[in-house]
């Protein structure tokens, strides 16, 4: 009995580390690769893959044929959100700017090739989105996701520019060089903008959030129907967010100087 306990105790903290040993610059690993990395046989580690695939915790990509994590993993940091200061600081100021905007507003962070949503905050105006809390997102159309890219390594851009950037309305940017161009423009400007490259009739502005370092950790956006965002608004609902996204960031201890 006492035997059992310990190899089911072994297995738990083989599954373990294998789920931590995925990271941002390394989002996907092969069986093979992981038995030498960790140290275990094949075998395990293709059983271990296996179950934890069962519960949505791990998925095998179709093309590479190598590992990732999975939805679970993002529905379960989901429970923990409460606890995580940023989450904390930004929801009094998301709450004010949707409500002064009248705009639904987002906090969205960086994950693998995805923008994952921290918080949502919808006024009594504001546009219905079918967004939720822990919704992945793509990056290459949508304000929030162009905002983290912008700020984030060659690395990542990389990737989502070869896996290729879908075209989900005539107006989402394509071209992998006018994509960087792109980029390069949010980085000067100090914030995005997506015209209808994600829905057609839907725009939304975005504006980043830094952590002590001053790195760019999130993306706080508003989002709404093309009408109600002119150039003008745009320009004030830029402002806005930016203010905004310095008031989360001195909350979490960056101070601009």
């Amino acid at each position: 009995m006492i035997q059992e306990q310990e190899n089911v105790l072994s297995s738990v903290k083989n599954a373990i580390k294998i789920m931590r040993s995925f990271k941002m610059d390394e989002p996907q690993k092969g069986v093979r690769e992981l038995a030498a990395e960790l140290g275990l046989g094949k075998s395990s580690v293709q059983r271990i893959l296996a179950t934890l695939a069962s519960e949505g915790l791990v998925k095998k990509n179709a093309e590479t044929h190598k590992y990732e994590l999975g939805l679970s993993v993002v529905e379960l940091s989901s429970i923990v959100l409460g606890n995580i200061d940023l989450h904390t600081e930004a929801l009094p100021i998301l709450t004010n700017l949707a409500n002064k905007c009248g705009e639904t507003s987002h906090l969205a962070i960086l994950e693998e090739n995805h923008i994952v949503y921290l918080c949502k905050v919808e006024c009594k105006n504001s546009y219905k989105l079918q967004t939720h809390l822990g919704l992945q997102n793509y990056t290459h159309c949508t304000s929030s996701g162009k905002l983290l890219l912008a700020h984030s390594g060659s690395y990542i851009v990389d990737l989502v520019t070869r896996n290729g950037l879908d075209s989900l309305t005539p107006h989402t940017i394509t071209d992998p060089d006018v994509f960087r161009q792109e980029l390069e423009m949010i980085r000067n400007q100090g914030y995005s903008v997506s015209v209808e490259e994600y829905n057609l009739g839907v725009t939304s502005v975005s504006a980043p959030v830094r952590d002590h370092t001053g790195k760019v950790i999130a993306a706080i956006n508003l989002v709404g129907p093309s009408p109600r965002f002119s150039k003008q608004r745009i320009n004030h609902f830029a402002n806005e967010l930016i203010r905004s996204g310095e008031l989360i960031s001195e909350r979490l201890g960056y101070w601009k100087g």
